[in-house]
């Protein structure tokens, strides 16, 4: 009797081990990009993903705030766990990327931050011939440059977003692209006291694009949690409500207006196969 007391004690044991060990909570450390990691809308679809995955979890911001080079090289370390950014095809040596767009591919709608005394200028351009003749701002190591350079755009860049925002008012560039749904957000933000910068309301320039997340050279575990909570949360709906409501997404479904401006469409160059087999479920269509 008492050998088989033991013997039950110890397959439950067992079982509540095995069931801690299932349920033990992940720990997940995000990126603080240029300041705003909790607000950014990365942080809220990885959140959001891991909470349709099922997984426990501990999701936190890293204290200091960098940029999307160091933050890479902090993931590298293990000191991050993932990062987002948009599409780069060399990225897919260095880390595992998830290939679906948390953006829905609206990074690719790109409106620009111009001085006002350009208004009527680039309310004049009609063409990709006309976009030419200016200037284009970028942050240091983003996707998006060499897009537009192979677009035959000159571009210059700087480390963070407020320092492109000044840059934009001191007429050391002409335009500063950024997504349909952060520009509006971002230069109240970080620009908001300048009255010399505004919105062009005439252009928007489109491009096969999308933020996606990277985590670790074989990660797959946090790999396909993401993977699988951005799946469900895609066909729920979760997913387009959050884009709809979330401060910094919001306006590419009100303040932007996109279907009256007029489009430029340029390529993006050296798609890799993962982001070609993406679902066309994934990409937003206005």
């Amino acid at each position: 009797m008492t050998f088989s007391f033991n013997v039950v004690k110890l397959f439950l044991i067992c079982c509540l081990f095995g069931l801690q060990t299932a349920y033990s909570s992940l720990k997940i450390v995000y990126p603080n990009i240029d300041g705003i990691g909790a607000e950014s809308i990365g942080y809220s679809v990885l959140k959001l993903a891991l909470e349709k995955s099922g997984q426990v979890f501990d999701l936190s911001v890293y204290g200091p705030t960098v940029n999307q080079q160091r933050a890479r090289e902090l993931v590298e370390q293990g000191q991050l766990s993932l990062f987002d950014t948009g599409f780069q095809v060399g990225l897919e040596q260095r880390f595992d990327p998830v290939y679906l767009p948390i953006d829905r591919g609206i990074l690719g709608w790109r409106l620009f931050i111009i001085h006002k005394d350009n208004q009527e200028k680039f309310g004049n351009i009609k063409s990709l011939k006309d976009l030419q003749q200016y200037v284009a701002g970028q942050g240091k190591g983003w996707g998006d440059i060499v897009v537009i350079e192979n677009a035959g755009i000159k571009v210059k860049t700087a480390g963070k977003i407020p320092s492109l925002i000044k840059m934009v008012g001191g007429k050391r560039f002409d335009f500063f692209p950024l997504g349909a749904n952060e520009v509006y957000s971002f230069l109240e933000k970080f620009g908001g006291s300048d009255p010399n910068l505004v919105i062009d309301t005439n252009v928007v320039l489109v491009y096969p694009y999308g933020r996606f997340f990277y985590v670790k050279k074989g990660d797959t575990e946090l790999a396909n949690l993401i993977h699988q909570g951005m799946e469900k949360a895609l066909s729920d709906g979760s997913l387009q409500k959050m884009l709809e409501t979330h401060k910094y997404f919001k306006d590419a479904f009100t303040r932007a207006k996109l279907k009256e401006r007029v489009r430029i469409d340029i390529e993006t160059p050296n798609l890799s196969e993962g982001f070609k087999n993406i679902d066309d479920k994934w990409w937003f269509k206005p």
